[in-house]
């Protein structure tokens, strides 16, 4: 009986490519899209699905003279969008087959060149739907639906025209473990600023900053469960404007007085930022404001200068975004045209910045996750050590592997950068987020 397993298994290596026992002849695209319910052609030809979804497509492709599918949604109310989903060559099947050529004979390439198994497409696609340009979408309230059972509050919006989900399809988003007592002495504030066009009539959904709600809402999880601050002493805001940012940095900086130089506080924020072109500071940007002029802002010098009027034990702050003028999709900068380098900051008190980028550097998507590729890391390793970590080994985690998946997926460099006051120079490493 033994013999016969082991004969099955050498004689399906041996007669049957690589590629094709562990890739198989087809993959499993996720389409996502602005307005969900939009259905789905694929070259032209209607799919039993609607958005968001998976479908199934052949590794081959449809046409052998084409290497290329066109994915279309199409929705009642809104233009057709098309999306040009390009096929890549997956180099470990092929690198197999000729390393066990004289193992099959060659037949593994043959059987893999006709599965077309060596060939590989985009695992995840966002594409926006618009309105057509003589008709205006409804103005509606953003409502927060949670897909668990733990409340979620945010600032409200008065002009956003979409209806937000935390959905949660990476791994960082699920199995999550309470391995945190809350402590009272923690508090936070968390801003995830993702829908720009809803708040400014002149913009695109370009100008939007993909998964940041995403971001937010996993990282209050994670303050939660991981850092153990209390859910009452969480700060959360998505899609926040001046006025509601404002008043949640306010509503930190009184708790922080009130604990009396106990606390230890945690800053997230995902969203865009902008110097001004100027004095080359450095704004985080509500989304109300335009990038025209961001100085109306949130300028980080005086958020910083905010968190140390009273005194603390620590406080940590992770920015995703970027100063430079670009962005996720970089719709911002359009009505500047211009990429600017901001002022390096210079920060006192017991203030560690955790920053997504460096320099003139864009902080970008990691679209298979649905986040941040610098908060995905972040949570990741997060989770993996359950917070007990110093903040030099995820320093060092973030610099290696942002770095490394960031010129992999989006074909840049991103290097995330910490930035500390000369006073805690020689003990910020030493910190852990537990």
């Amino acid at each position: 009986m033994k013999i016969n397993v082991i004969y099955i298994i050498i004689t399906s290596l041996i007669f049957t490519g690589c590629g094709t026992i562990f890739y198989g002849n087809q993959q499993t695209v996720r389409i996502v899209s602005n307005q969900q319910g939009a259905k789905v052609r694929l070259n032209n030809k209607e799919m039993p699905y609607v958005t968001p979804c998976s479908i199934p497509i052949a590794r081959k492709g449809e046409d052998p003279n084409k290497s290329a599918y066109t994915i279309t949604l199409e929705k009642e109310g809104y233009e057709p969008a098309n999306y040009t989903l390009n096929r890549k060559l997956n180099a470990v099947p092929l690198v197999l087959d000729i390393l066990t050529f004289n193992l099959h004979f060659g037949i593994a390439l043959i059987i893999d060149g006709i599965t077309g198994s060596w060939y590989q497409y985009e695992k995840y696609v966002n594409i926006n739907l618009n309105v057509p340009a003589k008709e205006k979408e409804p103005i509606k309230e953003v409502k927060i639906v949670p897909v668990t059972t733990t409340p979620v509050t945010t600032a409200p919006a008065a002009a956003a025209s979409t209806t937000y989900q935390y959905n949660k399809y990476s791994d960082v988003d699920n199995d999550l473990k309470k391995v945190a007592t809350p402590k009272e002495n923690r508090i936070a504030l968390v801003v995830g600023n993702e829908d720009y066009k809803s708040f400014q009539s002149e913009l695109t959904s370009e100008s939007n900053v993909d998964f940041a709600q995403n971001d937010a809402s996993a990282f209050r999880e994670y303050a939660i469960n991981y850092l153990g601050v209390p859910e009452a002493q969480i700060v959360f805001a998505l899609n926040a404007t001046t006025g509601k940012f404002k008043q949640a940095i306010s509503k930190l900086t009184l708790m922080s007085k009130s604990l009396q130089g106990d606390a230890e506080i945690f800053i997230y924020y995902a969203g865009h930022g902008l110097p001004d072109e100027v004095t080359k500071e450095p704004y985080l940007i509500p989304v109300d404001v335009s990038g025209k002029n961001p100085t109306d802002g949130i300028k980080l010098e005086d958020l910083y200068k905010k968190l140390t009027e009273n005194p603390s034990k620590s406080i940590t702050v992770f920015i995703d975004a970027c100063f430079s003028g670009g962005a996720r999709n970089q719709g911002l900068i359009a009505a500047r045209g211009v990429k600017v380098k901001p002022k390096e900051e210079k920060i006192s008190g017991n203030i560690v910045v955790f920053s997504a980028s460096s320099g003139e550097q864009s902080s970008l998507p990691y679209k298979d996750k649905q986040h941040g590729i610098f908060t995905y890391f972040l949570l990741k390793k997060i989770k993996e050590t359950n917070a007990n970590i110093t903040y030099r080994e995820l320093s060092e985690y973030l610099t290696k592997n942002v770095g490394m998946q960031s010129v992999i997926v989006n074909d840049k460099a991103q290097n995330p950068q910490v930035i500390v006051s000369e006073s805690i120079a020689d003990t910020w490493k030493n910190y852990t987020l537990k």
